[in-house]
């Protein structure tokens, strides 16, 4: 039958035909869009779950078509023209009726009328972009102006101000009045209503005006604040409320239709805002006044998300139609806002409306003494808000605006040091893809696995061993014993075999004991060996004992977390006072509890940073050490780094967020992290060229890993760099104009360490794979790059010759330099491993590779936090300390002296 209806369809000129069963379901299209298949019944269908299941498009015009056949058989239904979403939101119009079998309905017969019969009445052609615009706004004004009424009228019953709120009310129902009557007769640019369709919802909503303006006088004129009453004029101001903004729906229709390049929709959307504002207050004090507070307090929060999603949607745009429930006129799309000016009003907006809902929250859990109060607060932070968006609203009536954001000197160095740090971020979402097509990842997260097995074989065996409980009742011995406190007894241990170890970090372990006649030490002496021994035979990171208390009261490693407190709950001192271990919330920390809770048990703690081992990611096994059955402590070990399973699926989707989410951020702002909007139009205009050349590489490197994938990454992912340069100039510039004295060039350059490292590794991935064009020789030109721009950092130079704003000032400052000293220990590790990478680099080699540039990353991101943080840091300074310190016995310092 489908060249019959599509032959019917050439013939007729017909947009789409369509024949619908009678559950509401598409059985057949000619064209095939969206709307195909799917189901048109307004009361939805019952799954085989007994669930009511709704179409998408059930409210559309085709639904519509649908349920009028149903109803009238035996006619012609028109559907007038409006924006249908399978159609890409175009205006659609649909012809239906029934399907009769033997006089029987057997379903329901529809066309879509071509686009060229749309009716365009010459009316809608004369009329301005302005008299549109000022059409749209001053029905808009009305809906806010009818709400700001009914508000008016329920702060003088609830006692607020009422004076004060009489007169409002008394101007609210004047304005709102003579705004309704220009809309109706036409005034200066506003026309008459341009169709009869917004003519007659005009004079609809006109009708219920003055039943609740009627109303609201005689229960003030009368005191009757009865039950009824209020009932009464709560549904005539929702329905002149549900009028009206019908009537901005039709203008925002009509507009777009005689003129489909105006911004109508975003007219109709901005213009909202403030009759939100004002209808969720009075939503909420109906609520308060106890008239259908389950159906208030819903509307409350339905015009909260409608207000936080139409300014959403304002910021980011909206494609592909909406979906969000309270989305005006779904259908339509738009473009989102690129202004730094609009940008920074809106920024002020949501943040005072953010505390308008919280002020508006109180009133609503207030009580009756302090319910006027709450009220107060709520009207004199709504008036901030509606100030707020005024700046706003006119750029988006106007499309345009002037603005001098002033950003500090601190606002300018978060943007550098955020953006600054994409290039990283894009050559790592091109690493994990790489490793996920190659099957790496695959192959190292099985070796993980396998791993684990062996080591939870290993701590059983350890904890098996009689010699373990002689081991730890000797150290526990040793420990009470050895000061009469647990903090001396910190104090002392980490001083003993940390701070006066004359080992080098990372090879603490290699003491035996430490000197003095306290019994800890000869059982150090004893045991340490022997742990020690086994540590480098099971391959562990460390060996822990801990007691039931929660205390580490050994440790072979002896990192930071040495002769801590791990217990959830704390422990109590000498005062009574409870103290908490600072490593408590740990890996570590969670795998005591656990064992205490499950001391029969190999407990898994999984990777997770962990503070004692400067960060890195750290997973620990637990178990209860056993004497005649009785649990007398813990036993845990630390599992090697190189058995840690690389997911570079998750490391992928993360990497791909996180690259959305920080250039959303700096779009929009976040003032919570010290993050505003960007601070001129050639900031704004180059974040945006970045977001959306990002934006095309974004479904890519979330589809498919393959090689053709992989290739579209690589080549698409050079324009998004080359893009994230030329930001990173704007901003050095506009950072250096602001302020000469920020070192933007710095930051600039040590984030590119970054990236270089990254992009270093990939490159040792991609050589490995038949028809790459990577070679040693860029590779080693990469590392040069490295080592050149490291020399840089720390004695200064000037990235391009006779501009001032790029010199990099040499690093001077202690902490800068160890931090610099860091990232040269993990670079001579990690160069040894890439001079090595050929195109038959082994697994384990790039298994190093990986891990090496994970290792200097890290590295290289503490020396740009601390570029990247000056102004927003305190400064070090030389700080001398005269303070009284014993010069015999114990001290047992607080945490700041230690």
């Amino acid at each position: 039958y489908h060249p019959i209806y599509r032959d019917i369809l050439y013939a007729r000129n017909y947009y789409d035909i369509f024949m619908l069963d009678l559950n509401g379901n598409c059985i057949y299209s000619v064209y095939k869009e969206l709307d195909y298949a799917t189901n048109f019944a307004a009361s939805g269908t019952v799954d085989e779950n007994g669930v009511i299941q709704y179409g998408e498009w059930k409210d559309s015009g085709l639904g519509e078509a649908y349920e009028a056949a149903r109803t009238n058989p035996d006619r012609i239904t028109v559907i007038d023209w409006k924006p249908y979403g399978p159609s890409a939101g175009a205006l659609a119009s649909f012809l239906s009726t029934g399907i009769r079998k033997n006089g029987e309905l057997v379903g329901v017969f529809a066309t879509q009328l071509p686009p060229d019969a749309k009716p365009i009445c010459s009316v809608l052609n004369t009329i301005s972009a302005q008299s549109w615009s000022d059409a749209i706004a001053e029905v808009d004004h009305q809906r806010m102006l009818v709400q700001k009424t009914a508000r008016m009228y329920l702060q003088v019953i609830k006692g607020v101000d009422v004076q004060a709120s009489r007169t409002a009310f008394v101007l609210a129902v004047g304005d709102a009045t003579a705004s309704l009557r220009k809309t109706l007769k036409g005034h200066d640019s506003i026309p008459a209503p341009p169709t009869q369709t917004i003519g007659n919802v005009l004079l609809q909503g006109w009708k219920q005006w003055e039943h609740l303006e009627a109303e609201m006088r005689l229960s003030l004129d009368s005191n009757d604040y009865s039950f009824e009453t209020l009932t009464k004029i709560m549904t005539f101001n929702q329905a002149v409320d549900t009028y009206l903004n019908s009537a901005i729906e039709q203008y925002v229709i009509s507009a777009t239709a005689a003129q489909p390049d105006l911004p109508s929709v975003i007219w109709g959307v901005s213009q909202r805002q403030t009759s939100l504002l004002e209808r969720m207050f009075v939503e909420v004090l109906f609520l308060r006044m106890g008239i259908a507070v389950e159906t208030n307090k819903a509307g409350f929060e339905q015009s909260v998300a409608a207000f936080e999603l139409s300014h959403s949607e304002l910021l980011g745009g909206r494609r592909n139609s909406s979906q969000a429930v309270g989305s005006f006129l779904p259908d339509l799309d738009f473009p989102g806002t690129s202004n730094a000016c609009a940008l920074d009003a809106m920024l002020d907006v949501i943040g005072k409306f953010s505390m308008m809902k919280t002020s508006l929250q109180e009133v609503m859990a207030s009580n009756a003494t302090s319910e006027q109060a709450a009220i107060r607060r709520a009207d004199q932070v709504s008036a901030t808000v509606v100030n707020a968006m005024k700046p706003a609203l006119s750029f988006y009536e106007t499309g345009s605006g002037s603005c001098t954001p002033t950003r500090s000197t601190a606002m300018w160095e978060a943007a550098i040091d955020g953006l600054s740090r994409l290039p990283y971020l894009v050559s790592k979402v091109e690493t994990e893809f790489a490793l996920v097509e190659s099957s790496l990842s695959e192959g190292w997260m099985k070796k993980a696995a396998i791993d684990l097995g062996h080591h939870k074989g290993y701590i059983r065996t350890e904890a098996s061993d009689f010699q373990l409980v002689d081991a730890f009742l000797a150290f526990k011995s040793g420990w009470d014993s050895f000061r009469p406190t647990d903090a001396q007894r910190l104090l002392s241990l980490q001083v003993a075999y940390i701070t006066l170890n004359k080992h080098p970090a990372g090879s603490k372990d290699q003491l035996d004991y430490a000197p003095g006649s306290e019994e800890y030490h000869a059982v150090h002496k004893k045991y340490h060996p022997i742990y020690r021994d086994i540590l480098y035979a099971r391959n562990y990171y460390d060996i822990f004992m801990l007691d039931l208390n929660g205390n580490c009261i050994y440790s072979v490693y002896k990192e930071l977390d040495y002769a801590t407190n791990f217990a959830a709950s704390g422990t109590v001192d000498e005062n009574g006072v409870i103290q908490y271990g600072e490593w408590k919330d740990s890996g570590l920390g969670e795998a005591f509890e656990a064992a205490v809770r499950n001391p029969d048990e190999i407990n898994v703690i999984d990777w997770k940073p962990y503070g004692p081992s400067n960060g890195a990611l750290a997973s620990f096994l637990s178990t209860g050490i056993k004497q005649y059955g009785k649990l007398i402590g813990v036993f845990c070990t630390q599992m090697p780094p190189d058995s840690k399973p690389i997911n570079s699926s998750l490391v992928l989707e993360h990497t791909i967020q996180t690259i959305r989410d920080r250039i959303d951020v700096f779009k929009y702002g976040k003032p919570s992290e010290g993050i505003y909007p960007p601070a001129t139009q050639a900031v704004a205009d180059s974040l945006f060229d970045v977001s959306k050349l990002w934006a095309k590489v974004e479904p890519i490197a979330k589809g498919p890993q393959n090689l053709q994938s992989l290739a579209a990454i690589m080549s698409q992912s050079a324009s998004v760099r080359a893009s994230i340069h030329a930001l990173e100039d704007v901003l050095v510039d506009g950072a250096w104009k602001a302020d000469p004295s920020l070192q933007g060039s710095k930051i600039v350059l040590a984030s590119r360490q970054l990236a270089l490292l990254q992009s270093m590794c990939r490159d040792s991935v991609l050589m490995t794979k038949n028809g790459s064009d990577v070679t040693t020789e860029g590779i080693a030109a990469s590392m040069s790059n490295f080592e050149a721009n490291h020399k840089i950092l720390l004695e200064g130079g000037s990235v391009r010759r006779l501009a001032a704003k790029t010199d990099v000032a040499a690093t001077e400052d202690p902490h800068a330099l160890d931090l610099m000293h860091a990232v040269e220990d993990q670079w001579s590790a990690l160069k040894a491993h890439l001079e090595k990478v050929t195109p038959q680099a082994t697994e384990a080699l790039l298994r190093f590779v990986e891990e090496g540039t994970a290792s200097a990353a890290e590295s290289m991101e503490a020396v740009i936090t601390f570029f990247g943080t000056t102004t927003r840091t305190t400064t070090m300074l030389s700080l001398e300390i005269l303070a009284p310190i014993p010069l015999t016995g114990d001290w047992p310092a607080g945490q700041t002296m230690r």
